[in-house]
């Protein structure tokens, strides 16, 4: 055994032990699970668990989609989990309980349409041999539930960095700090963001492979950290319509040796700070945008938070540290920031779909528009506006097709498509307000 693997086993060995989580991302980011007593995953670990191949395309309310490939077609068959053993965790919220991620196979080959192998598969597309980083930062809202069951957030009004309103939630924060440590999370700041009872938790960037894992940990342990107070964190995109949208920012620099593959060496380059390999990375952002936004952009709810004039992203641009552009190259360290995800998004596709559309703009030395000064609403291309439009920007975009996998897009365009049709077979409160009276 790997010497992870034998740390993996002398943890679950340990007699305080009693169950261990065997985890994965489906399609839509959803942790899912199968929870084994110790002694069971002990005995069987080396050949692998069966799952059901379905559930990584099962939308979040477990409608099963057709044309994924991974249902019907194949008789819903299952595949294999086999435990990574790295990423064996103690659950801070469970003294007797162990996580341990899994990659999935399906008649002994890795199944190339699962999130974690995606990303994996993108970053061994890196032919020019730089050293990917990736920051995430995510929204939320933290809400709480009144008796007649409606959601209200934990604090009253926008607040933005206002110190008593973040004090509000300290309790709230004390519990993720406590947990975050023995979660392999390395925690940095806590602010109140724009929106009532909305808040962003920032942590530590890392390579991205590592960063998606730590990004979906951390949804994980928000929410977990959330019910432990009887209150409802959420990543929902849009959760109130007259407030702020959650996003998902995620931050990727690039280096060779020491040096920063985006940065300019030539302080009178008419670009700023960005090199020529840095406008290249950005090109390939631009010219596949829409695509991004179908895969940062997971549910319907979402695209409601693109809007014109705000710090939402509308159209496909970029800037220096403009917020109002849906790719910004902040101050600092030289990198760039992709705004156009939600915060439901998949973490995994997420970082796999951005440095997939820069390498591409790399490989093809794309050079993108004109960086973008103030409000880019009537200069630049609105971003997708319905998932429809987005999903058949991703379908059709061959690149992106190309680098991510043709299993994962099928797969993922047909939870979507599912998702959707369940939305349109329900009928609102908004048209029985718009219609029963008046028609």
């Amino acid at each position: 055994m790997s010497q992870a693997a034998d740390r993996m086993v002398e943890t679950i060995e340990d007699p305080a032990i009693d169950h261990v989580f065997i985890e994965f991302a489906d399609v839509n980011g959803i942790s899912r699970s199968k929870q084994l007593t110790a002694d069971a995953f002990l005995e069987k670990w080396a050949d692998g668990f069966a799952m059901n191949l379905v559930l990584l395309a099962q939308t979040p309310r477990n409608h099963v989609p057709e044309g994924s490939g991974l249902g019907a077609e194949i008789g819903h068959a299952d595949g294999t989990v086999h435990p990574i053993p790295e990423t064996t965790m103690r659950l801070p919220w469970r003294e007797n309980a162990v996580r341990v991620l899994c990659r999935f196979f399906h008649e002994d080959e890795r199944l190339a349409c699962s999130p974690r192998a995606v990303l994996e598969s993108v970053l061994s597309a890196n032919d020019f041999g730089f050293d990917f980083y990736a920051g995430s930062e995510l929204e939320f809202y933290l809400l709480e539930e009144t008796p007649d069951g409606e959601f209200t957030p934990a604090t009253d009004d926008n607040h933005e960095c206002v110190s008593w309103a973040t004090e509000e939630v300290a309790g709230f924060y004390d519990r993720i700090v406590d947990w975050a440590g023995d979660y392999g999370i390395d925690l940095t700041a806590l602010h109140h963001e724009h929106g009532p009872g909305q808040l962003e938790v920032l942590f530590d960037y890392g390579r991205p492979l590592e960063q998606a894992d730590t990004t979906f940990d951390f949804k994980r342990l928000v929410k977990q950290a959330g019910r432990s107070f009887d209150q409802w964190p959420t990543f929902m995109a849009k959760p109130f319509d007259d407030r702020s949208g959650s996003g998902y920012h995620l931050h990727v620099s690039a280096f060779d040796d020491e040096k920063n593959v985006f940065e300019t060496a030539d302080a009178g380059d008419a670009d700023g700070t960005l090199s020529e390999r840095g406008r290249h990375f950005v090109g390939g952002l631009m010219d596949h945008a829409d695509a991004l936004a179908a895969l940062g952009t997971p549910s319907i709810n979402g695209f409601k938070r693109f809007e014109p004039n705000s710090f939402a992203p509308y159209t496909a641009s970029w800037g220096y540290d403009n917020r109002m552009t849906a790719v910004r190259v902040p101050p600092g360290v030289v990198r760039t920031e992709t705004r156009i995800a939600s915060a439901d998004a998949n973490p995994y596709l997420v970082i796999a779909g951005t440095i997939a559309a820069g390498l591409d703009g790399l490989r093809r030395e794309l050079e993108p528009p004109t960086p973008t000064t103030g409000d880019p609403t009537d200069d630049r291309p609105v971003l997708p506006r319905s998932p429809e439009v987005a999903l058949r920007a991703l379908e059709t975009d061959d690149a992106m097709v190309d680098l991510l996998g043709e299993d994962v897009v099928r797969v993922y365009a047909a939870s979507k498509r599912r998702e959707l049709e369940a939305f349109r077979n329900h009928v609102t409160d908004w048209e029985r307000d718009q219609y029963v009276k008046t028609v």
